[in-house]
């Protein structure tokens, strides 16, 4: 089964409700003459799927009597920029007579025109059954009064002749109470006054404007509460005179939630203040006005402490004040945003950079004042990143510049204000487009294994140190320093080592069938040796090339031995079983314990280039490669001294005794396949 986008569940979720509730939306955008219509709107029409509608064909399928009042609505909404709902009927292309609720709305669009979105309802059932209803009075009043919605029946001249249950509960009158008065005794004024002349109007005139259309009205309780309601008011004829019933529904609680539901979606619930998304606005208007904004992201630090000794509730608190200094301190100046967590945004709109900057420089100083609640006293930081409009950023561009900026306040070591500079995003994007290129190169081929000889102090070989190199898509060699560490972050070197280990393998058979024993050392990043089932990987692929795994060696450096002791010497022991010798890389440079390493299974100590070139110029050098060099004769482990380049280095090496050799001086590194046709030949 092929996975299905985001876009495309949605999509198929929209037309599968359309359907299920048979309601079709549209739009249409007068300045182009551009109308469209959903695929169940077009059911609804009963037209083509591919039958391109025009606004004037789409306005002929409304009956004669109910188009004019949708032309109407439809010119006012242009005109006011409001929505409005009503109820309409149509002929379908069959000839058929549809019943349809329409509910729209007019925005504006990005360039500047005015667009119609909406729905239509087809509604001709629930129609229908009203006026059975209507007609089947004496079952009429006991299914009236266990409805949701209350109905009112008026005469002609508007007084109330039917008042319902479910009426008396909405409106606080009782039936006898309002019976025979003029049904404008629920409504509010204007309503109240223009009622009657508004029937008086409809009688002559036949136009309507509630009647059989329906609309969302104010309606008054005998409290003198004004509520809303949708009402939709049907014309009948009972025992030959004419009545009006009213349906009537008290969508307060929708309206409330309707208002709740916008205010989440653009202000915290917990602070008051704006959230990212209603920010982003904000800014993104600011920079279509061509006016200066500075952008600042604030993370305040190590804030999960007060959540972890003190509890969610105190957090809460702390926040809410944090927020409160905030605003104060920012006052008139911009706004103040918050967003998940202990993230706050701010906007500062000031006509110099320099104002704003200091602004900003003055937020951060207070947010080093004491928080105090009711029951403890905080004492915070903040790390601070801001971004400078004024080039080609969009809102979004200049959040995630101030982003980028807070990342290197916090690495800098927290409680910073960090502007971002260019540079650090172009960083960013060169380390994305790396690990994008890393990931493609997987199993391509591309990462080469390249050794390095070792020799004794004879210069004879007797092993080399196995380096990556990564030959992109251009051929080119990359420098391991330009993508060993994001390698490293993005645990890549993991699948990227596994391939350079499967040509170490193959060497080593190679060497082996031809008798020679010598050792051929691979790096082994910690991300790599921590794996739960490293042994297993190495044991796998050495087996695939029938090689013996007591002619490899790990190097792993020392900082390696402070991951996580028990497995670190469980993994070496078991690989050492298996006749694997470990070396420690760059030894002098980390941290060594040498209780540690004597309680360990190492072979070998590397000592770092930097101790061996540094000792022909500097004694104190000379003592530190000297003192390790007899070190490792204590410890009964074998030395490898690196980046060997000098005849003067080999000679104090060789008499000081020194195991074996590597550097320029010998051997640079080469493809493996090279290095082999030199070595069996």
């Amino acid at each position: 089964m092929v996975d299905k986008s985001p876009e495309q569940r949605e999509k198929e979720l929209l037309t599968s409700v359309e359907t299920m509730a048979n309601i079709g939306s549209f739009w249409y955008e007068p300045a182009s003459g551009d109308l469209y219509w959903s695929p169940q709107l077009r059911e609804i029409h009963g037209v083509a799927q591919d039958e391109p509608i025009t606004y004037e064909q789409a306005m002929a399928f409304h009956l004669p009597e109910y188009r004019e009042n949708i032309e109407h609505l439809v010119e006012q909404s242009f005109q006011n920029h409001h929505s409005w709902s009503a109820e309409s009927c149509l002929k379908d292309r069959d000839g058929r007579i549809h019943w349809i609720a329409i509910t729209s709305i007019t925005r504006t669009l990005k360039n500047g025109d005015m667009a119609l979105f909406g729905a239509i309802q087809d509604i001709t059932v629930k129609k229908y059954r009203l006026q059975q209803l209507q007609e089947q009075a004496n079952t009429l009043r006991s299914t009236l009064d266990n409805l949701l919605d209350a109905v009112i029946t008026i005469d002609n001249n508007g007084m109330i002749i039917n008042f319902s249950v479910p009426a008396e509960r909405m409106f606080g009158y009782s039936a006898a109470e309002v019976k025979g008065k003029n049904v404008s005794v629920l409504m509010p004024e204007p309503y109240a006054r223009e009622h009657d002349r508004y029937i008086s109007a409809y009688q002559k005139t036949g136009h309507a404007r509630i009647i059989g259309i329906g609309r969302e009205v104010q309606a008054k309780r005998k409290t003198g509460e004004v509520f809303p309601i949708d009402l939709a008011v049907t014309e009948v004829t009972y025992s030959g005179e004419t009545q009006y019933v009213g349906v009537i529904r008290d969508i307060t609680e929708q309206k409330e939630n309707a208002r709740k539901l916008e205010y989440l979606a653009n202000f915290d619930e917990q602070t008051g203040l704006p959230n990212r998304h209603r920010f982003l606005d904000l800014v993104e208007k600011r920079i279509e006005s061509q006016l200066p904004i500075v952008v600042a992201a604030v993370n305040i630090d190590y804030f999960n402490r007060v959540n972890t000794i003190h509890g969610h509730e105190e957090g809460d608190r702390v926040i809410q004040l944090i927020a409160q200094r905030m605003r104060k301190t920012i006052g008139d100046s911009g706004w103040i945003a918050r967003d998940l967590g202990d993230r706050f945004w701010v906007g500062v709109m000031q006509d110099s950079t320099e104002t704003s900057l200091a602004i900003i420089d003055k937020l951060h100083g207070v947010l080093r004042e004491p928080f105090k609640t009711a029951f403890q006293t905080h004492y915070l930081t903040a790390s601070v990143g801001v971004s400078l409009s004024g080039g080609d950023e969009n809102a979004s561009g200049l959040l995630s510049q101030a982003d980028t900026a807070t990342s290197n306040a916090r690495h800098s070591g927290r409680d910073k204000v960090a502007v971002h500079r260019a540079e650090i995003s172009n960083s960013v994007v060169t380390d994305a487009e790396t690990e994008v290129a890393l990931r493609a190169s997987l199993g391509k081929g591309q990462f080469e294994c390249w050794l390095q000889s070792k020799v004794d102090t004879n210069g004879v070989v007797r092993g080399a140190e196995a380096l990556m190199r990564w030959r992109n898509e251009a051929g080119e060699i990359i420098p391991p320093d330009q993508f060993i560490p994001i390698a490293e972050r993005f645990k890549l070197i993991i699948p990227m080592a596994k391939e350079l280990l499967s040509q170490v393998a193959f060497v080593v058979r190679q060497l082996s069938d031809k008798g020679l024993n010598d050792r051929i050392a691979v790096n082994v990043s910690p991300i790599e040796f921590l794996q739960d089932d490293y042994v297993e990987t190495v044991q796998r692929i050495f087996a695939e090339q029938n090689a013996p795994l007591n002619q490899l060696t790990i190097e792993i450096t020392e900082n390696l031995l402070l991951a996580d002791p028990e497995i670190v010497e469980q993994t070496m022991s078991r690989l050492a079983e298996l006749g694997v010798v470990f070396s420690i890389d760059d030894f002098g440079t980390g941290y060594s314990n040498f209780m540690r390493i004597q309680q360990l299974p190492i072979g070998e100590l590397k000592i770092d280039r930097e101790f061996v070139q540094l000792a022909e110029v500097n004694d104190k050098h000379m003592g530190l490669l000297l003192a390790m060099l007899n070190m490792t004769k204590s410890l009964s482990v074998s030395s490898v001294a690196e980046g060997v380049e000098t005849e003067t280095q080999v000679k104090l090496l060789k008499e000081n005794g020194a195991d074996l050799l590597q550097g320029f001086y010998f051997a640079r590194p080469v493809h493996f396949k090279d290095w082999l046709s030199e070595r069996l030949s």
